[in-house]
């Protein structure tokens, strides 16, 4: 029998990909299943069922494996784990003030098997995020990975603060941005920040519409 392979959505910030079901499940759009994938053992999101056009949007991506629908004991876990999660994400703000990082926190997001976790963040410049990463690693028994969701942050904050209406970048006199403030559109750094994110993930949902 052939295996079925299905688009799934999966994580905080919406990432999706290829899975395998090796038998025949006949599964809906919204089901919720246990998945084995790029980032670990976690809980995914059917969005539909996979052509292969599908293929040449995610020409390099893992497929990863779905495990069994979703279960009360599954359910349970994950409760737990979003309560974990908000102590990590506490713990990681309490740090990251300590240490003088230049970060802006966003979310933590421990898998379903309780061993891998993420920490999306975004950089307001240049640091070593190590020390962080290894305290809370200990204290928590965690893998943990930082997740740097503003990518090339610097060349934007050099540009402006990337909103449309911003007269930064050349010949904007937008030169306050990468200090706290956009001098020509008034913006504040934070502002800018969660403009950068809700950015990102606008362009995200974009492409998974392109692939239903």
């Amino acid at each position: 029998m052939e295996a079925e392979e299905y688009l799934l959505s999966f994580g905080h910030d919406g990432e999706f990909g290829r899975f395998r079901a090796v038998a025949s499940l006949h599964l809906r759009r919204g089901e919720r299943l246990v998945v084995r994938g790029p980032r670990g053992i976690e809980i995914g999101e059917v969005l539909c069922r996979a052509a292969p056009g599908h293929a040449h949007f995610l020409p390099n991506t893992s497929v990863g494996q779905v495990l069994r629908r979703l279960t009360e004991d599954d359910r349970r876990t994950e409760r737990e784990m979003r309560l974990r999660s908000q102590r990590l994400l506490e713990r990681a703000q309490a740090l990251v003030e300590e240490l003088g990082l230049p970060l802006l926190l966003l979310d933590a997001e421990i898998l379903l098997d309780g061993e891998r976790a993420m920490l999306h963040h975004l950089r307001g410049g240049e640091c070593d995020v190590r020390p962080l990463v290894s305290a809370l690693s200990v204290e928590f028994g965690l893998h943990l990975a930082p997740i740097d969701l503003g990518g090339s942050r610097q060349s934007e904050l050099a540009e402006g603060c990337g909103r449309p209406d911003c007269g930064g970048g050349q010949g904007g006199d937008c030169t306050s941005c990468g200090s706290g403030g956009c001098g020509s559109c008034g913006e504040g750094k934070a502002e800018a920040d969660d403009w950068n994110f809700a950015q990102r993930r606008e362009q995200m949902d974009r492409r998974r519409t392109a692939l239903l």
